[in-house]
């Protein structure tokens, strides 16, 4: 079978943390969305369409990818918005129609559809896929998905069911000083995980789940949900519930209700709640996320110049890629950052792309050789290097969101 995962205009909703990536590539509790999808379609031949300009880094990312590529003509498609949440519910109705085409939609968006052969003709791009679609309403079997079957705003990567604990032959042997609260066969831990002794690993609010090659040092508690990637650390403190991060992170003091994908550091106290994290953020000493308002009332985000109503009395910070902050600074609820910031100070309105805050809270432009630079410097404290195909989309972007920055600088970053 062959499968096409694609961008709708959503994106732009995601856009501080999908700038760098398709919004297939973002991080829920449930991992990786197009990992989610490939563990449903497991045999199907795979195609990704996105936008153009992320085509070099995603080759990269995959070299067996078909990126932007039409399937043949004679064969059946089916089609997936890589925004959906329940791709099982896909599958479901996949097989309960048969070989029919259908189009499936959802909060007035396209979830998913099976295509013949022949309508994928002459598809180079995310938008003629809508317009393929579009073109089939009323004419295939039209159906409608629940509201909750796709991500709509950023916020609701955080709503997660808790993931399902992997299986394990036998519960791993820990050090008598690390104490187990709950069931220990909700714990998911590889025998190249290093416990350190007066750890607390507590299950009983859901499964704790950890990588290979993650270290736990003394004094950390742990609390399920949780899953920590492949080769992070954990340095201490009241780490979860519900925090998910991607592999090669550094976390330490109070964190919880929070998505950090990969490569991300916050090493040092401050709290950070309800809160989504990029790849290659450095979270320094201080720093805390405001998640409540003093009224206890919903939390309201600007999005693109429009008040957006969350229904959510608690919210944190969206945190796009490479975003650095200074010692004690606090980010009011609801804000969204980057990528490319350095932040300082009181943050209480959003902050765009390759902006930093200076000592008068005034908000300034980011020199881009400046930031290809630090890209390389943090990359190397990691053992990596940027190759030239991700530094030229740095280049790209810069230019792509000079006008949406131009507005904001020499703004104050502590007035709402």
């Amino acid at each position: 079978m062959n499968l096409i995962v694609f961008e709708d205009e959503a994106w732009r909703n995601f856009k501080q943390l999908a700038y760098l990536r398709p919004v297939y590539r973002l991080l829920t509790a449930r991992g990786i969305i197009i990992k989610n999808i490939l563990k449903v379609f497991n045999n199907a031949s795979l195609y990704t369409y996105a936008r153009d300009y992320l085509s070099r880094v995603e080759l990269e990312r995959d070299p067996t990818a078909k990126f932007n590529t039409r399937p043949e003509e004679s064969e059946d498609v089916l089609v997936i918005n890589g925004l959906v949440r329940r791709p099982e519910l896909v599958a479901l109705l996949a097989e309960k129609t048969g070989n029919r085409e259908f189009i499936l939609l959802a909060k007035g968006r396209f979830l998913a559809a099976r295509l013949r052969g022949a309508k994928i003709e002459g598809v180079e791009r995310p938008s003629e896929i809508l317009e393929r679609l579009a073109s089939m309403v009323g004419v295939s079997e039209t159906l409608e998905a629940p509201a909750d079957s796709i991500y709509q705003y950023p916020w609701e990567l955080l709503d997660e069911t808790q993931p399902m604990t992997p299986m394990v032959k036998e519960t791993p042997q820990l050090d008598l000083h690390v104490a187990v609260l709950g069931d220990p066969a909700k714990m998911h831990i590889p025998a190249s995980c290093e416990i350190e002794p007066f750890t607390v690993i507590d299950t009983r609010r859901g499964p704790v789940i950890l990588g290979e090659g993650v270290r736990i040092e003394s004094g950390t508690k742990l609390i399920g949900p949780c899953v920590i990637g492949d080769n992070s650390i954990v340095y201490g403190g009241r780490v979860g519930p519900h925090l998910y991060t991607g592999p090669v992170c550094r976390v330490s003091a109070e964190i919880e209700n929070t998505i950090m994908f990969g490569y991300s550091n916050k090493h040092h106290y401050g709290y950070i709640g309800h809160s989504i994290i990029g790849e290659w953020v450095n979270i320094a000493a201080g720093t805390t996320t405001s998640n409540l308002k003093t009224t206890y009332g919903e939390i309201k985000v600007m999005l693109d110049g429009e008040t957006m109503h969350t229904g959510r009395q608690f919210l944190g910070a969206v945190i796009g890629d490479h975003v650095r902050t200074m010692i004690d600074t606090s980010i009011m609820t609801g804000k969204i950052m980057g990528p490319f910031n350095i932040l300082s100070g009181v943050v209480a309105k959003n902050v765009p792309p390759f902006t930093g805050i200076n000592f008068a809270r005034e908000m300034y432009e980011l020199e881009l050789e400046s930031e290809l630079r630090v890209v390389e410097r943090m990359m190397k404290r990691r053992n990596m290097t940027p190759s030239e195909n991700y530094l030229e989309l740095i280049r790209h972007l810069y230019d792509l969101t000079r006008e949406e920055r131009r507005v904001f600088l020499g703004h104050r970053s502590d007035h709402p």
